[in-house]
C-alpha cells in the first residue's frame, strides 16, 4: 500500500447467537509500521468486482467459507476514516463496507478456519484468529480495525 491509498474493503462479521464474534489478529504492512490489530474477514475490492462479490471471494479465500450472494445479505455498516503509519508523515484512508452473517441462520454452528486461500502477505501478516465475546473484546484493550467496530457491533448485536 502507497501513502495516500484510499482502501476500499469489502468486510464479513462472522457471529454466534451468543454475541461471538470471529477475529483475525493481523500485523499492517511492513512498510505501515504500526502494531497488530484485529479484524473482521475481507480486503480490497478489485476491478470490476461488486462489494458483495468481493466480500463473498474474499471471505472463501480468508476461511474457506462459501457462502450464496442470499446468505451474505446486503451490507449492513460503512466505516470511513485514515490510518497514520508509524512514522507520522504517511497515511491511507479507508471505506469498509460489512456485511453480518450470523453462522446459525445460515444452518452453521462453527467452521473450522481453512488457510489454503491466503496469500503470502497474509501468511507473513496474520497472527492468530479467534472467537472473541463481545464484552470480553470490549473489555481487552486490544487493538481493533476499524476503531468504531466495536461500538457498532454494541449497539447492533446488542440491540
Amino acid at each position: 500500500m502507497l501513502p495516500g491509498d484510499n482502501r476500499h474493503t469489502a468486510r464479513v462479521i462472522l457471529c454466534k447467537p451468543n454475541q461471538q464474534i470471529f477475529l483475525l489478529n493481523t500485523q499492517f504492512d511492513p512498510e505501515v509500521g504500526l502494531g497488530p490489530r484485529w479484524i473482521t474477514p475481507g480486503g480490497g475490492i478489485d476491478p470490476g468486482e461488486s462489494i458483495q462479490q468481493a466480500a463473498l471471494r474474499e471471505l472463501y479465500e480468508e476461511t474457506g467459507l462459501k457462502l450464496s450472494p442470499e446468505q451474505l445479505g446486503e451490507v449492513v455498516w460503512q466505516s470511513q476514516g485514515r490510518w497514520d503509519w508509524g512514522d507520522g508523515k504517511n497515511y491511507h484512508t479507508y471505506v469498509d463496507s460489512f456485511y453480518l452473517v450470523d453462522l446459525e441462520l445460515i444452518g452453521l454452528n462453527d467452521f473450522t478456519l481453512d488457510n489454503s486461500g491466503w496469500t503470502n502477505d497474509e501468511h507473513r501478516d496474520v497472527i492468530e484468529h479467534r472467537w472473541w465475546d463481545l464484552t470480553e473484546l470490549k473489555d481487552s484493550g486490544e487493538s481493533v480495525g476499524p476503531p468504531d467496530l466495536v461500538s457498532f457491533l454494541a449497539s447492533h448485536l446488542q440491540g
